[in-house]
């Protein structure tokens, strides 16, 4: 799920879930590229956001992989993760 705000020129990953049994197989990866795909097209796209917990079984490693790098923010519990398009 995307939070696409034109009129902020803010795109703010906010869930996005792969099921355990696709984990691995490129899948997710495949999907995030399209989000940045289409995130591009969008009004003053400069950078997609998104936000996870730390700990187990924590998505932090995968968005790094995929170029997301942390931005010092926090949102409750959650780190922050910025790509710059």
């Amino acid at each position: 799920m995307l939070h696409d705000d034109a009129e902020q020129s803010e795109y703010f990953l906010w869930r996005f879930m792969v099921a355990e049994a696709y984990h691995g197989l490129g899948f997710g990866r495949r999907a995030i590229e399209l989000l940045v795909t289409y995130v591009k097209t969008r009004p003053q796209a400069k950078e997609l956001l998104v936000s996870c917990r730390l700990g187990e079984g924590s998505p932090v490693g995968f968005y790094e992989k995929c170029g997301f790098v942390r931005n010092g923010k926090t949102y409750g519990e959650e780190i922050g993760l910025t790509m710059l398009l």
